[in-house]
């Protein structure tokens, strides 16, 4: 996650920003530092008795998922999951959104030489509550969840994150490689792009490496299932933006569509597509946790699309976005390069 970048930054910032983010960035400082100092070489952990087996398989599964995508990129391996952090929570961190009732939109936070970013992540649960309820106080909604993975995109060598070990098999083994993409490649200033690209790329070396795995289908199965719920819920936060835009009564409308009109149409949802968990219908929804769902749609659809004309092949499919991103940084214009790559593809 890219906001946790933001800790390395401590040492050049705090005469620019405020007393309560130099907290914040020296909480987030101490909390990389500690993972990094706590990681110990994956072999020392491999023949520690007091380690369960079962994370030890996980350990030997991620080096494996490590040395095929290196190889198949024909990159120099860097030494990223070399080594392994046992960490004392479940989660390695918790984001927490927020959003003023009357709209769908999150709060941003922005930092001196950073940029802005439309959530903040805690090493600390307790900070993150702390956060969350200091923002409802001042009159905002909140959505916190837990963060199992990140990338601290080539600041440092990650280490294996014993978060990573609450994953499934395919699931651990999609993660991996979403985090290492970022490692091959990363554009500059662009979050939303950058995530789209690695579970895109991600996904379909997850299909290359299981292509000969039957069981692979019904996990890609529950994916396009989760897929379709995922866009529902992205549209129910648009139709939501548009009632408390367009109505002076916003709240009682609100209400009723939170309450009524979403959990109804969700249930009917997960019926037409013999969901068995409806994991929706378990959330609360409020206009922090719509948003958070917006966050990073925008551009895979975009992705999926442009991918089409390279018929599978991931490599020239990289190789092609790189030559762009190449010409891109050459010359002068106010577009992003995702703009950019899929206005060129629109042509």
């Amino acid at each position: 996650m890219d906001f946790l970048r933001l800790g390395l930054l401590l040492t050049i910032t705090t005469s620019f920003i405020s007393c309560a983010k130099i907290s914040y960035l020296t909480e987030q400082g101490i909390g990389q530092v500690d993972i990094l100092w706590s990681a110990r070489d994956n072999k020392d952990v491999l023949l520690d008795p007091k380690v369960k087996p079962e994370y030890k398989e996980k350990i030997k599964k991620i080096e494996t998922y490590k040395k095929y995508f290196y190889n198949y990129w024909d990159k120099k391996p860097t030494e990223i999951y070399s080594q392994t952090t046992l960490l004392k929570t479940r989660a390695v961190t918790y984001l927490v959104i927020a959003s003023r009732p009357n709209e769908v939109k999150p709060r941003k936070e922005c930092f001196a030489f950073y940029g802005c970013f439309p959530y903040l992540g805690f090493f600390k649960e307790s900070s993150a509550r702390e956060f969350a309820r200091e923002l409802e106080e001042s009159g905002y909604e909140t959505y916190v969840r837990d963060v199992l993975a990140y990338s601290t995109l080539g600041n440092f060598d990650d280490p294996i994150l014993s978060s990573f070990f609450e994953y499934g098999r395919y699931s651990l083994t999609e993660t991996i490689f979403h985090e290492l993409f970022h490692t091959i490649f990363f554009v500059k200033n662009e979050v939303d792009l950058n995530e789209n690209l690695a579970n895109y790329f991600g996904k379909q070396m997850l299909i290359e490496y299981y292509k000969d795995d039957p069981k692979l289908d019904e996990y890609l199965k529950n994916l396009k299932l989760n897929s379709k719920l995922k866009a529902s819920i992205t549209e129910h936060a648009k139709k939501l933006k548009e009632i408390l835009r367009s109505s002076e009564d916003w709240q009682a409308k609100k209400d009723q569509y939170l309450n009524e009109t979403m959990p109804r149409e969700l249930e009917e949802l997960c019926q037409g597509l013999n969901a068995k968990k409806c994991w929706p219908k378990k959330m609360k929804w409020n206009s922090a946790s719509l948003a958070a769902f917006m966050t990073y749609e925008k551009s895979q659809s975009y992705i999926e699309d442009y991918a089409q004309k390279f018929q599978g092949d991931l490599r020239k499919l990289l190789a092609d976005i790189e030559a762009k991103y190449q010409k891109f940084e050459d010359i002068d214009t106010e577009l992003s390069f995702e703009e950019y790559l899929f206005k060129n593809n629109s042509k």
